[in-house]
């Protein structure tokens, strides 16, 4: 549970500070490096799914 708190941490401050143009590449990195750890993204936590569709709107990449 440590790597995963340590995953969602750093990624949440990489979103934070991420723009329209790297916010996208911010997203598929993470995704990217979920997935090798865990071997899926069907347990990717709530928090994450809803912080990536709060930034997407708040960049206006999604309405």
């Amino acid at each position: 549970m440590v790597k995963k708190d340590s995953l969602i941490k750093a990624f949440k401050e990489e979103v934070r500070r991420s723009n329209e143009m790297t916010f996208p590449i911010c997203v598929d990195s993470f995704t990217n490096l979920w997935q090798y750890e865990f071997g899926t993204l069907d347990g990717l936590p709530k928090e994450v799914e809803d912080l990536i569709a709060y930034r997407a709107i708040e960049l206006g990449l999604m309405e």
